[in-house]
């Protein structure tokens, strides 16, 4: 496998699993997490420690501990990728070297946030990261999250600077970034999609990788519409199979995805504990809106008719 097409496909940001308290996580269910999604999900790959998996309400050495069961969980049936982001570069360096050091495929990062880098400032940040590693590198631009927006022409500096930055996870929510940063890395560099509801336009201007949360609740559903539009080129059957889920989607981008894939894993009976303080569980009027689309989508059967 080449390290651009590492990132095709499917690739669950995994929820992190925590003790009914919110104390601990808890690797058991992590583990019973990560076989459903790779077994019955088909999923290309794992992504971990990113936001949906609460990353940063989480102790450097929580993040180290999940790292590491992720990737002896997974036992290399498929890729693995590990988030490092951190807001400071010291931190993000030393999370990277322990993820390529634990045996992940690639690492993630998105820029430090709280205070706002000046280009100089970013660039040096990735700088660093990237003379910590020789592992695969995925640049990942989250401007709703970290306020920052990496332009497509400095992800393509960072690609020609860096030859082990070969993909990016592109959430901006402007589907032209996806061309734009294939014409200006000439190809070099792959573009998985974020935006939850954006999946099915990006892949047909060019994306050929999905990392996202929601696939931690219907993995075997976003599989088919990567299959479909990527693979098979069906845009029909694509188009079918993406709104089928697609008001699931916009759930999840109005709640926040932790917090729904929290409450969906509860609903299904796959329990994953609650979010960690100072999220909190979705409100029950939500649960029964997040029910009702569950069943709708073929993702659980109807309780009142079980």
């Amino acid at each position: 496998m080449s390290s651009k097409s590492l990132f095709t496909g499917v690739y669950p940001f995994l929820a992190t699993p925590f003790t009914a308290d919110g104390e601990e996580v808890d690797a058991a269910r992590l583990r019973t997490h990560i076989d459903d999604l790779i077994v019955a999900g088909k999923v290309h790959g794992i992504t971990a420690l990113g936001s949906t998996g609460e990353f940063a309400l989480m102790s450097e050495s929580e993040r180290q501990l999940v790292a590491e069961a992720t990737i002896d969980a997974v036992r290399k049936r498929v890729p693995v990728v590990i988030g490092t982001a951190a807001i400071s570069t010291k931190v993000a360096v030393a999370l990277s070297r322990h993820a390529e050091r634990a045996g992940a495929d690639a690492i993630i990062v998105n820029p430090q946030s709280y205070w706002l880098p000046t280009e100089a400032e970013l660039f040096d940040h990735y700088r660093a990261i990237a003379r910590a590693v020789s592992i695969p590198v995925m640049v990942y631009n989250n401007p709703g999250t970290t306020k920052v927006d990496m332009s497509p022409k400095f992800i393509a500096r960072l690609n020609k600077e860096f030859s082990h930055f070969v993909s990016v996870k592109e959430s901006s929510g402007d589907i032209r970034r996806v061309q734009n940063i294939l014409e200006l890395t000439e190809g070099r560099m792959s573009v998985s999609i974020g935006h939850q509801s954006l999946g099915l336009a990006a892949f047909a201007t060019g994306a050929t990788g999905w990392t996202t949360g929601i696939a931690n609740t219907i993995p075997n559903l976003c599989v088919e519409v990567f299959e479909e539009s990527v693979t098979r080129r069906n845009y029909e059957n694509a188009r079918k199979a993406f709104n089928r889920i697609l008001p699931l989607c916009d759930f999840y981008a109005d709640k926040s995805l932790c917090r729904s894939v929290k409450a969906a894993a509860e609903l299904m009976d796959k329990p994953l504990g609650p979010p960690r303080l100072p999220l909190q569980r979705l409100a029950v009027n939500d649960y029964k809106t997040l029910e009702k689309l569950l069943v709708k989508c073929g993702a659980m059967k109807d309780k009142a008719y079980a």
